[in-house]
This record gives C-alpha cells, structure tokens and sequence, in this order.
C-alpha cells in the first residue's frame, strides 16, 4: 500500500523520463523534466490513494525544505506526493493560482511586497497576522505557522519568516495536515545555520537522503 514521494522540474511543456535525484546544483542546470520515485512505507494515519503536490523553486533552500516536507507527509500519512519545481516564483504562484499546486512554501516579507499590503507595524507576529488574512479572505489560501529560517533575496533584503502555504480546499481533503506540517517550527525549529548545513550536505549526498536523514533525527518519522 505505498505511495510514493516523486520530483519533477516544469520547464515549459513537461515531459517525463526516469533519472536519479540529482543535488540541489545540478537540478538548476539540468535541461529537461527530471522525474523520480522513492517509495516509502507507510505510518501514522493512513490517506493511501490521495495525492499532494507540492511546489517549489528549484534553487537550494527552497528545494530542500519541499523535500522535507513532502516526504514527512508521505511518511507519516500514506499520500502519494508529486513535488514539482518551478526555475522562477512567477511561474510557481500561476500554477498555485490555478489550483495546480496543493502547498507551498513563501515569505511574509516577499508577500507583504508582491501584494503591496500595509502593514506598519516592525513585529513579526503582526506582519504574519497581515499576511495570513489577506490571503485566506481573497486567494483561498492558509498560512501555516512559520517554521524557523527566513533567507535574504538577491538583492539582499530580508525575505521575513518562511512558511507553508496551502490551498483551502486542500485542508478540506486533508484537516490534519496542519498539525503535522507545523511540528516543523513548533516541535522542531529548522532556522537559518540549520537549514544552510543541509544544502552544503546535500552537495556531496543525495538531497533525498539529506532530507529524509533530517526528518530522522528531529524523530519526524
């Protein structure tokens, strides 16, 4: 009964073909779709025969916390998970606007300038409160509690507290969710050194592994 946790990069039409992972560098300079299964057995409370896909950039970061998070939820719930990256953000939230992408992971710095909200208050919790109305009232979409790392974009400016970002009809298919994904920034904290020491890692080991190894230790699955 086990599902399985699969990769693939959107390079404008997709086209399948069954390749090894790759490290996070690699994914970046490969040119066609890559796509591969690990198949997983299955524990805690069972949603065997759904599935979930996840969104993600394809660069470092972004690339390996989807791996741990689409391989906590196939661990511990059964659900096939397709994780599919995205080489630009403009692309991922098109597909996440569409319904084609059931979570993903954002910044509440990064959201608060896309969608030019005014917030003028400096506190983290009340920029997070910001973010988390504006978009459940007008995009159907629930900010999860922030799991611990921030980032700086490429013009060095703080992206804010990252989180994950799922569609609201998914919470309908999948209540529990929430509870799991957010015992990454409650019952473990993946911060900034933490979350760059996987990426260095994952350079010389498979990311898969990398992450999986993680979600061991932190005693996730």
């Amino acid at each position: 009964m086990a599902g399985s946790v699969t990769e693939k990069r959107i390079t404008g039409v997709p086209v399948k073909r069954p390749v090894q992972f790759f490290p996070a560098a690699a994914l970046m300079l490969a040119a066609a779709v890559a796509v591969t299964t690990i198949l997983m057995p299955v524990s805690g409370f069972a949603c065997v025969g759904r599935k979930l896909v996840v969104g993600s950039l394809e660069t470092d970061r972004p690339a390996m916390v989807s791996r741990i998070l689409s391989i906590l939820i196939h661990e511990r719930t059964g659900t096939t998970v397709e994780l599919k990256y995205y080489s630009d953000l403009a692309g991922l939230q098109a597909a996440v606007q569409k319904g084609k992408v059931d979570l993903y992971v954002d910044h509440v710095d990064s959201a608060i300038e896309r969608l030019k909200i005014r917030v003028s208050s400096l506190d983290e919790t009340a920029r997070f409160k910001a973010v988390k109305h504006r978009f459940e009232q007008e995009q159907n979409l629930i900010w999860l509690k922030p799991m611990g790392y921030s980032g700086i974009d490429g013009d060095g400016r703080s992206m804010g507290a990252a989180a994950t970002v799922v569609q609201k009809d998914t919470l309908k298919k999948f209540p529990a969710l929430p509870r799991l994904l957010e015992k990454i920034g409650t019952r473990v904290i993946l911060d900034d050194p933490g979350l760059d020491r996987l990426v260095i890692k994952a350079r010389s080991e498979k990311p898969a592994k990398v992450a999986r190894d993680y979600l061991k230790e932190a005693k996730l699955i």
